[in-house]
């Protein structure tokens, strides 16, 4: 569908089973991205749906201004994302498919499996407080194996060497379930604010609440904020009412929520970069166009505000801090 509108199609590398990971790019100009990427958790493959559905919208909607372009990778853990939903038939080797059924607790019924094939799961397997995460476990697992060092995953590699070369000034990552958005890693002062100020302006437009997992780390976000140092967010679609395997009759109650969040953000953070650059040191606020849809600050911001700052940062969130996908 994409490639018949012109959009450009392509892949971010190969799964462990040497499957395609896919990705569409949709915009007017590279040098002003964001990422948007789903499927990293295996029973969470509805949010691979909804990275697909928020690029045909903004395929449809040409007439929405979009200040730069967005690539959006649905599913990065294809492997993964198979197994859950076909269970082994894909799989070739007998010795894997043991292994996995071992893994797995003897059990044939993968749709609450989260790793990817090799029982690693990615999203605590990049470089960021690796290993250090309060679920982490040492040895192939269902979930929260961290694999045997930073990186030692072919998609996590894949997904780090594709986000260093297209450069994006924010990343979105789409997770199931809770209703929350995880934005913290570490950020002091300036960039702790700015990226405050982001996750509230995406936390009002959903309605979800922020959180800050303590115990959760080594994932992609968290890897987007501490190597990049960019705005990045999780954000976990759905509600906690349901249990995994996520159903999809809610499906349409998320797209509707969440379909504009990528465009807003992408405005937001071009308008800040353009400002940045017309002002090496902004004075006086920033004058906000009507059609960029999420509020900027400055650095007179911050200063004017350190008491809110220390607020931020001793107790931001809206959220217990154990909650888990």
């Amino acid at each position: 569908m994409f490639s018949a509108y012109g959009c450009e199609v392509g892949v971010v590398g190969e799964s462990t089973l040497h499957q395609r990971i896919p990705y569409v790019y949709i915009g007017n100009d590279k040098s002003n991205c964001i990422i948007v990427q789903g499927g990293i958790h295996a029973r969470e493959h509805i949010t691979s749906l909804l990275v697909v559905n928020m690029a045909k919208h903004l395929l449809k909607r040409n007439d929405l201004l979009l200040l730069g372009g967005i690539y959006f990778l649905p599913m990065v853990n294809v492997d993964g994302v198979r197994l859950a939903q076909e269970g082994l038939d894909f799989v070739k080797s007998s010795k894997r498919r043991q292994e996995l059924i071992d893994l797995n607790g003897g059990s044939i019924d993968f749709s609450l499996w989260k790793a990817n094939i090799r029982g690693v799961d990615l999203n605590v397997n990049f470089d960021a407080s690796w290993g250090k995460g309060e679920q982490n476990v040492d040895y192939p697992a269902t979930a929260n194996y961290i694999g045997s060092k930073p990186e030692s995953e072919k998609e996590t590699r894949c997904l780090v060497n594709f986000t260093r070369e297209v450069n994006p000034l924010a990343t979105l990552s789409y997770h199931c379930k809770g209703e929350v958005i995880y934005w913290r890693f570490g950020q002091t002062m300036n960039k702790l604010w700015m990226h405050y100020r982001l996750a509230k302006a995406i936390a009002e437009d959903t309605g979800y609440a922020l959180a800050h997992d303590k115990g959760s780390v080594g994932g992609y976000k968290d890897w987007c904020i501490h190597q990049l140092g960019i705005p990045a967010f999780t954000i976990e679609v759905g509600s906690d009412y349901y249990k995994h395997p996520y159903p999809y009759s809610d499906f349409f109650n998320i797209f509707r929520i969440n379909k504009d969040v990528p465009r807003k953000l992408l405005n937001s953070v071009v308008k800040m970069k353009q400002t940045a650059v017309k002002h090496s040191i902004i004075k006086n606020g920033i004058p906000i166009d009507d059609e960029v849809d999420y509020q900027l600050i400055t650095q007179d911001s911050v200063d004017d505000n350190q008491e809110q700052l220390d607020n931020i940062t001793n107790c931001t969130d809206e959220q217990p801090d154990n909650h888990s996908s």
